[in-house]
């Protein structure tokens, strides 16, 4: 145990230095970091810890956010040591967490080798840099590190850990959901440990909706956050699994029973949310929010926007769970496989899901090599040319000779420019104006919040429908003032390296006419250096 903390800490030292050194030209937010941190702040500014609308998104309006407070409460606390410090030492003390649960499964996995192996394959994989690296403060890192301590749960055979863990995960976000299923389905195996985790998570569930739910949640059963609809569900299955964990004989169908009541809970609560919980969204959000969002594309078509990611990131994990099979069977190796499994179908789907794959395999890959160094001679010299050939690193660098390819390399220019938009340089023009609402495109609403004392019409939220249809009328349709007029908006901001721009330049409309170097007579050009423009309007 002494010898694995010093190694993690010393895995962890080695990114932590790379990180800080990375923050000396500033730290960069994408959107959800940059939508979080205005949330921070304006609980830190009086916001009531139940409220969770954003005033300041969709306006006139304001927008009520789904996302949870339990990520804002921690970076709270850190803020009041200084905003800099929230954002650097948050990812890192997950990062922290994470690779202390990497290395004691690698432990459990293969022994003292696969711990220094999986140590060394976490810090030889980019596609987990950008979660724990400063400034990621949104909820994605948080949700790595819980399901990666439901499996450890599992494995361990501590059904209370797993239960909270998964508890949380759902009160953080529903993405985890997939996994859950599959911790869950683990822990009702044995019938003394289906009894805590079943009793476990029926209290974390309703603890969760009473401290930590937002007020409109807590009575009402939506779909797409924690609400009294998944705190029901949770506590009537963990109360039904403790249960049947006391009957003698015939648990297997009681189970079966338990699922078919939670189906029918479900329906009475919301039938709605069978749906899933985009159910209820405008039909046009499909094709102008949902369809455009990269990290939602299923891996084949991902892959024409950033091979690089593509390869390094989902091949690698593909290659990772491959490696666990070679492992000797084993209990802790078949929930290894399960949980990674599940997580690369879900990837396969949805990109985004990738570091989920990559977290549950790293694990049995590293086991794996330690494993195949025991079966030879020059055992270290083994182990550390596995290592250098099968990571992360290696699998991205061979990515590029893919993007050598010129139709190739365009798209994926394109692909990272578009985030040059929402950073903090594109905002400068906007600094200086007096307060007021904001038309831009809808990745560019977080940044304008975050850092500016603006307000904006959109943000890349479903929940925005609104501000997302009404962005797009601004931009495309046919009579964007009338628009601009009924939510008061003074200004207007455009950024050509944003795919928005060909997107809106192709209907036709405002983005069109300023594309052919065209200013409407109710417009003031107020800055239109580089990509990013600005614009008053006239009254």
């Amino acid at each position: 145990m002494g010898n694995r903390s010093l190694l993690v800490s010393a895995a962890w030292t080695v990114f932590a230095v790379l990180a800080l050194w990375s923050t000396r030209a500033g730290i960069s937010l994408d959107t959800d970091s940059a939508m979080r941190l205005v949330g921070v702040r304006d609980l830190l500014g009086g916001q009531g810890w139940f409220d969770t609308v954003q005033h300041r998104l969709n306006t006139p309006y304001g927008l009520p956010m789904h996302w949870s407070r339990l990520v804002d409460g921690p970076l709270a606390l850190l803020s009041l040591v200084s905003e800099r410090y929230a954002l650097i030492a948050w990812p890192l003390f997950l990062l922290a967490a994470l690779l202390s649960l990497l290395a004691h499964l690698a432990d459990r996995l293969g022994g003292r080798r696969a711990v220094v192996a999986v140590l060394v394959l976490t810090l030889l994989c980019p596609e987990l840099y950008a979660t724990f690296t400063p400034g990621n403060i949104d909820h994605h890192g948080l949700q790595l590190v819980l399901m990666l301590a439901a499996a450890a749960g599992v494995v361990e055979q501590r059904p209370r850990l797993t239960a909270i863990a998964v508890a949380v995960s759902l009160g953080v976000g529903l993405e985890t959901l997939p996994y859950v299923l599959v911790a869950v389905g683990f822990s009702l195996v044995d019938r003394d440990r289906a009894r805590k985790f079943g009793l476990t998570l029926a209290g974390t569930s309703l603890l969760l909706l009473v401290a930590a739910t937002a007020d409109p949640y807590r009575m009402a059963p939506v779909c797409d956050s924690y609400s009294l609809f998944y705190a029901v569900l949770l506590a009537v299955g963990g109360l039904g699994a403790a249960a049947t964990s006391l009957l003698p004989r015939h648990r297997l169908p009681a189970l079966a029973v338990l699922a078919i009541a939670l189906l029918g809970v479900a329906a009475l609560l919301n039938p709605a949310c069978f749906a899933g919980p985009y159910g209820g969204l405008d039909g046009r959000m499909k094709t102008l929010f949902l369809a455009r969002i990269n990290e939602a594309h299923p891996v084949w078509e991902f892959f024409r926007l950033s091979p690089s990611q593509t390869i390094g990131g989902y091949l690698y994990a593909a290659v990772a769970l491959a490696f666990c099979f070679v492992l000797p069977p084993g209990r802790a190796r078949n929930i290894v496989i399960a949980f990674s499994l599940v997580a690369l179908a879900v990837a396969a789907l949805q990109y985004r899901a990738t570091p989920f794959a990559l977290v549950f395999a790293l694990p049995g890959l590293a086991a794996a090599l330690a494993w195949l160094t025991e079966q030879r001679r020059f055992r270290a010299l083994i182990l550390v040319a596995g290592i250098l050939l099968v990571n992360g690193v290696s699998f991205t660098l061979a990515a590029s000779l893919v993007e050598g390819d010129k139709k190739i390399g365009r798209r994926v220019m394109a692909f990272q420019a578009q985030t040059d938009c929402g950073h903090e340089r594109a905002m400068d023009v906007l600094k200086v104006l007096p307060p007021g609402r904001v038309a831009g495109f809808v990745d560019q609403g977080p940044a304008i919040l975050a850092y500016t004392r603006h307000s904006a019409v959109a943000g890349p939220y479903h929940r925005d429908s609104a501000g997302i249809l009404d962005t797009y009328e601004i931009f495309a349709g046919k009579n964007p003032r009338a628009v601009l007029d009924r939510r008061g908006i003074d200004y207007v901001m455009t950024c050509e390296a944003a795919p928005d721009w060909d997107f809106y330049r192709s209907k036709g409309g405002l983005v069109a006419t300023l594309a052919q170097g065209k200013v409407p007579d109710w417009l003031m050009p107020v800055s239109t250096d580089g990509d990013v423009a600005v614009y008053r309007i006239k009254r």
